[in-house]
């Protein structure tokens, strides 16, 4: 087994990097998880990343947000400093929240939020987020609604359960596979895993 590195912006992007590096490509472990709260914390670590990337693969996931395309942010983000082959450096568009929508039948069962309710198209939201927020609080089932969904006239934007609740449907129940069909830039991600 080959060690690799994964670097995140959170929790739940955390839990579906790891979940890519199982399914895509099983001769790698994440040895290394690099996670401080949102992609500035990864953005300065981007000389370190691709110096250590030299030596063992090191995976960046990062999200897209409101920025144009993933093409643009990598270039920023990376300025004049040469990629190496072993830095996998991946955009989720928009939110990697879209990456879990897109996994209609496992979204389905953790949520309890119809199939046929569920975004054909994910990486077209502006917001996946607030589009997942929104489907549970419309459709969603009891149980999940109390874990993610913040309380009533709390100023937080999430329930206090949801990081916990997403990562854990990351990393057991959802299906990259399966969402690959109906998100490029994940279908992008798990061929650049593959290829490691």
């Amino acid at each position: 087994m080959r060690p690799i590195y994964i670097a995140t912006e959170d929790e739940v992007s955390e839990a579906v990097a790891e979940r890519l590096v199982g399914q895509a490509n099983r001769g790698l472990v994440v040895e290394v998880r690099m996670r401080r709260g949102g992609n500035d914390y990864l953005k300065r670590k981007m000389p370190e990343l691709a110096t250590l990337a030299r030596t063992f693969p090191v995976f960046l996931l990062t999200d897209l947000d409101r920025l144009e395309c993933p093409s643009a942010l990598i270039n920023r983000w990376r300025g004049t400093l040469p990629i190496p082959d072993g830095l996998v450096f991946r955009v989720a568009v928009r939110e990697v929240e879209a990456w879990l929508l897109a996994d209609h039948r496992g979204f389905a069962e953790l949520s309890g939020v119809p199939i046929r309710r569920l975004p054909g198209d994910p990486e077209t939201l502006l917001d996946p987020k607030e589009a997942l927020l929104a489907l549970v609080r419309r459709y969603g089932g009891r149980r999940i609604k109390g874990r993610i969904l913040p309380d009533r006239g709390s100023m937080a934007s999430v329930g206090p359960g949801y990081t916990a609740a997403l990562a854990a449907f990351a990393r057991d129940v959802w299906d990259p596979l399966q969402a690959a069909e109906r998100s490029p830039s994940l279908a992008r991600a798990l061929q650049r895993l593959i290829e490691l």
